[in-house]
């Protein structure tokens, strides 16, 4: 699929169906430009055809050598999956807090100060027990317990304390904690593993001194014979493929599970940096443009290109290592289950996707729409039509009728919305709408909404 633009809007002969897709273009078109007023390029439409043309040679190549593809695209893993990566594609009785904002880092990507709250927590505690234990009583029980931060490790009694606390509440639940590796002792990670914490998660900082990168991989093999599932999560910068290839082989060689290999993002401040290496902006950042409230910001072009190649290279090697691409998208997943309550509505021919996790219905217009109800005939699919405005919805499960051939000669729209807090209360609203393409129906993505949903074992590896 692709998001409408402006020129469909231009060349659709149908005046409703112009008006339509001419709301979704003009929202996309703004927000390219809210983008090119931050100071960072954002990249033209041919780098961004070409880049995408790489990424699909790349993943189709991934998947041909047993890497599994999540979340419509947004996540791809090579070996194993941290059952925490798994939950927070839907965030259903989980929590991640922090101790405090304060960390010993000053990272050029850091997105931190976006984070609600900043200016009160950077320097000051927070009260976590009330905050976790309040969210336990009020989902009856909590599943996974992140910390983060900031660095939680400048604060290691405190640290201990929450993990202690997290399991007393959850004995059966998953309690992880993500750190740069503060400036503490290996000794430590067993007391962090005698404390009950099930996963840590290692920021590596490629462009820090030797000596404190060092640091922080004796802190991981310490923690590899402590803790049970020991990882590296650390966003991927173009240009810093051979170092990449370094770390990695020497994580293998330490036991570490896996790296989360996290999309490079522009967290809409310190565009200098940015400029200074050389990056520029995906051009369309969201599948479904839409105001998110991931702190992340807009994705960095060229970093998931990485991201595969590295992955390539551990699958042709059969590594031992577990890679898991995550993207600023993946990271979008959880708000968007939230806020359409799982699906709980029965509204058709609207349908709750669990593979976007947006309601869905099928759109066209014209001459379009009449051919879609001959195509439909008298099959039992939902459908509202409209011979005023010569107009049909309908639900994607409907275009299991559909030839691939037909998205060629006919514009179908696929529609995608959202329950949200408007001005008069709740309400139910379409924020975009793309153009429904032959790959699309000859998949069979949105009529049979295959997704993988579980998690997988060590495939391929």
């Amino acid at each position: 699929m692709r998001l409408a633009t402006r020129a469909d809007a231009a060349r659709v002969a149908d005046p409703t169906c112009r008006a339509y897709l001419a709301r979704f273009a003009d929202a996309s078109a703004d927000l390219l430009a809210t983008m090119e007023r931050f100071g960072v390029p954002v990249e033209d439409e041919a780098d961004a055809r070409a880049r995408r043309e790489r990424v699909r040679v790349l993943r189709a190549e991934l998947q041909g050598l047993g890497a599994r593809e999540r979340a419509d695209g947004k996540s791809l893993v090579w070996g194993g999956l941290s059952p925490a990566c798994e939950r927070c594609r839907t965030g259903v009785r989980s929590v991640s807090t922090f101790l405090s904002l304060a960390c010993d880092r000053s990272c050029w990507f850091c997105f931190n100060p976006n984070q609600h709250d900043y200016d009160r927590y950077h320097c000051a505690p927070k009260d976590w027990r009330a905050e976790v234990d309040g969210l336990a009583q009020a989902l009856g029980g909590l599943d996974f317990t992140a910390l983060t931060g900031g660095e939680p490790l400048l604060f290691p009694d405190e640290t201990l304390a929450f993990v202690r606390h997290a399991r007393a509440l959850a004995p059966d639940g998953h309690v992880r904690l993500y750190t740069s590796g503060a400036q503490v002792s290996p000794a430590f990670m067993a007391e962090l593993g005698k404390a009950g914490l099930d996963e840590i998660r290692f920021s590596v900082k490629l462009d820090e001194p030797a000596a404190r990168q060092q640091a922080v991989l004796e802190l991981i093999s310490a923690a590899v014979g402590s803790i049970p599932c020991v990882m590296v999560e650390m966003p991927v910068v173009p240009g810093t493929e051979d170092a990449m290839f370094q770390l990695l082989d020497e994580l293998e060689e330490r036991g570490a599970f896996g790296v989360n290999l996290l999309e490079l993002c522009f967290p809409l401040h310190n565009a200098e940096a940015f400029r200074e290496r050389g990056l520029t902006l995906v051009r369309e950042p969201y599948q479904v443009p839409y105001s998110y409230g991931y702190a992340g910001a807009l994705p960095v072009a060229g970093s998931e290109e990485l991201a595969l190649r590295l992955m390539r290279r551990a699958a042709e090697r059969a590594s031992r290592l577990s890679l898991h691409w995550c993207s600023l998208e993946n990271k979008n997943t959880a708000q968007i289950y939230e806020q359409n309550g799982g699906g709980a509505l029965d509204i058709p021919p609207y349908r709750f996707s669990p593979r976007s996790f947006f309601y869905e219905v099928v759109r066209a217009f014209g001459a379009d729409a009449a051919f879609c109800l001959e195509r439909l005939g008298d099959a039992t699919v939902p459908l509202e039509a409209d011979e005023a405005q010569a107009m049909v919805a309908f639900d994607p499960a409907g275009l299991a009728l559909f030839d691939p051939r037909d998205a060629e000669t006919h514009d179908l729209w696929l529609a995608s919305a959202v329950i949200e807090d408007g001005e008069g209360g709740r309400r139910f609203r379409e924020v975009s709408a793309s153009r429904i393409e032959a790959d699309d129906l000859a998949r069979g993505r949105l009529a049979g909404e295959q997704d993988s949903m579980g998690v997988a074992g060590q495939g391929g590896a």
